[in-house]
């Protein structure tokens, strides 16, 4: 096994693959640790206000009062968008179990069923879609390391599409399965 498909088997460098078999499968994808996952949610909050404040300093350059004003409610609004999508929107859990695909983001989780999965599509921008057949998308955190679980979706619905992205490299045993 090459270096970069050792990493993959392993669950990447950042995710968790677990229940994995020397076959590349896995049945649930965890990205990051929770004290990861709790920096990057504190983050995504924070960082933003923190901009704010400094641009409204004047560390940005910014000479004229009404341009320092600016950046404060600037960096709330970001800041609570940001917040939002990290707990409500971004999942960071995915799992099989019977028929099912269940994810997870930090205040929310939901399922449906693996029949009504009509598309996943890693992104190089590191995150992955999850595309429903009624429209709605899961977006789930983590793209290097997902492949072992589209794997496992790849052989519980063979009718699921899987977008490889120009640019975004796959593990030569994932493209020699289908």
């Amino acid at each position: 096994m090459h270096g970069s498909d050792a990493e993959f088997a392993r669950g990447g460098a950042v995710g968790i693959a677990r229940h994995m078999d020397d076959g590349h499968f896995a049945t649930s994808y965890t990205f990051g640790g929770a004290l990861g996952r709790t920096a990057a949610v504190l983050a995504a909050f924070i960082v933003p206000v923190v901009l704010g404040v400094a641009g409204a300093a004047g560390l940005f350059g910014t000479d004229q009062v009404w341009q320092r004003i600016a950046f404060v409610p600037l960096g709330l609004i970001v800041g609570t968008v940001y917040g939002y999508l990290a707990l409500f929107r971004i999942a960071y859990r995915l799992r099989i179990v019977d028929s099912r695909l269940h994810w997870r983001a930090v205040l929310r989780s939901g399922s449906a069923p693996l029949a009504d999965v009509s598309e996943v599509v890693p992104h190089p921008k590191n995150y992955t879609t999850v595309v429903l057949t009624d429209g709605r998308r899961v977006h789930v955190a983590g793209v290097h390391d997902v492949w072992p679980f589209l794997n496992a979706v790849r052989r519980a619905a063979p009718h699921v599409r899987i977008k490889r992205p120009f640019g975004l490299p796959t593990p030569r045993w994932f493209g020699a399965d289908g």
